[in-house]
């Protein structure tokens, strides 16, 4: 029985982890829910933003315009940057914030020259 209860356990702990990676915003149907939001205008504010990507983003914001860069796993510009140094491919969205609202987002490779 203890065997059972081990295993149910880690079947709950891996499903979790997997259902946690899948709902990342960090792809390219938020990027074009974003573009869309901005186009009808009706642009995502830079807190919903902040809510949708949690802790995998790295902001380059002043009042209240800006970039997110976001990629899965990363909390900030030196994680990314520590990625790329690795030679990994790093792909991720690029939101602009323009006075608190999303006005445009690009989900492709992220490079170095990015960061800057």
């Amino acid at each position: 029985m203890k065997r059972f209860f081990k295993w149910l356990v880690g079947g709950v702990a891996a499903l979790s982890l997997v259902l946690l990676v899948a709902c990342s915003n960090v792809n390219q149907k938020y990027a074009d829910k974003i573009n869309n939001a901005a186009k009808d205008g009706e642009p995502i504010t830079l807190e919903q933003v902040r809510k949708d990507l949690g802790d995998d983003r790295a902001e380059i914001i002043i009042l209240n315009s800006g970039v997110i860069i976001s990629v899965k796993g990363c909390k900030s510009v030196d994680d990314i940057k520590k990625k790329i140094d690795e030679g990994k491919d790093v792909e991720g969205i690029i939101i602009t914030i323009a006075l608190g609202k999303a006005t445009a987002a690009d989900y492709r490779k992220i490079t170095t020259s990015d960061l800057k």
